[in-house]
């Protein structure tokens, strides 16, 4: 059957009801169960997103939606929400990632691979920096996202790996073996590793960088996402700056005229920071004039070759 599209108001009808029935009651009369992955957050109380998404489509459709007809997850009912200006938050944290596995198992490695206590000053401050690592988006962190006793958890996790404990592994996952063996293979290359990323989040470097669409295809990276983030950043950068003076000089070329106008229009004010403007459109008229071959930039030039 045909599933048509829900409005605010009528979310906030399924919510009033919600209210009426409670949890359970409401649950049971449509048929819905606990949400497990997505809650929806209206003044400071949280209600199952799937199930008050299905409700909402009868107030403003004329029929419920069954529990089979959407998911609850980020692509459906939660994104729908989302979309009406409601706070959606997770119901569970997200799986820990290679960044935060790398500065744990640092801190696990500080302790001589023995596991730590939440209430361990150490903890404490790494739980800070985890909390405002810019990888895992709002809707997926929950109350108790990267909190010292999560993260003292995690300690455990790691250090029951190590080849030198003697009691029975907890129920870790793979990537926790693979980051404790990178530190086991190369101990100083990835406390430098640990020690960039916590100087990236501290200084506030990484908070402006987004992620790429490629990224998933590199969660692998030794040093995790965010270093690569800011390095891919940080050459984007460089090789734009590499092609200014082509773009200049190209654009000479295709219309000297309305170049030197608009250059020179500009010499007053770069004058006073010591810079002309005019010997800039110089340069580049030289070189569209001697041909295409000199207007390659210097950092450009092919190497000579014996």
């Amino acid at each position: 059957m045909r599933k048509g599209a829900i409005s605010r108001d009528g979310v906030l009808k399924a919510v009033a009801e919600y209210d009426e029935l409670g949890r359970e009651g409401f649950l049971s009369k449509y048929g819905y169960k606990p949400a497990t992955g997505y809650l929806l957050v209206h003044e400071e109380r949280t209600y199952d997103s799937k199930a008050i998404v299905g409700v909402a489509h009868e107030f403003d459709q004329g029929r419920v939606l069954r529990p089979d007809e959407l998911s609850g997850g980020r692509s459906h009912a939660a994104r729908w929400l989302a979309g009406l200006g409601f706070v959606i938050r997770s119901s569970r944290s997200p799986d820990w990632t290679r960044d935060e596995i790398i500065l744990a198992c640092d801190l696990a490695m500080a302790n001589g691979w023995k596991r730590l206590e939440y209430d361990d000053p150490r903890v404490v401050e790494l739980s800070a920096l985890l909390q405002v690592m810019p990888i895992h988006p709002e809707e997926l962190r929950n109350e108790l996202f990267r909190n010292p006793g999560g993260l003292a958890r995690k300690t455990v996790d790691i250090t029951s790996r190590h080849p030198d404990y003697l009691g029975k592994p907890t129920n870790g996952n793979v990537l926790d073996v693979e980051v404790m063996n990178d530190f086991l293979a190369r101990p100083a290359e990835m406390t430098e590793v640990a020690q960039r990323i916590r100087q990236g989040l501290t200084s506030g470097d990484f908070q402006d960088l987004l992620p790429e669409a490629e990224e998933e295809d590199d969660y692998d990276a030794p040093e995790g996402k965010l270093l690569l983030r800011r390095h891919r950043s940080r050459e984007r950068n460089k090789a734009c700056a590499r092609r200014r003076p082509m773009q200049c000089c190209a654009r000479a070329v295709s219309s000297p005229v309305k170049h030197a106008v608009s250059t020179s229009s500009r010499s007053t004010a770069t004058a006073e920071a010591g810079t002309s403007s005019v010997t800039t459109l110089s340069l580049c008229m030289r070189r569209a004039k001697a041909g295409p071959s000199s207007m390659i930039s210097p950092s450009y030039a092919p190497t000579a070759t014996a």
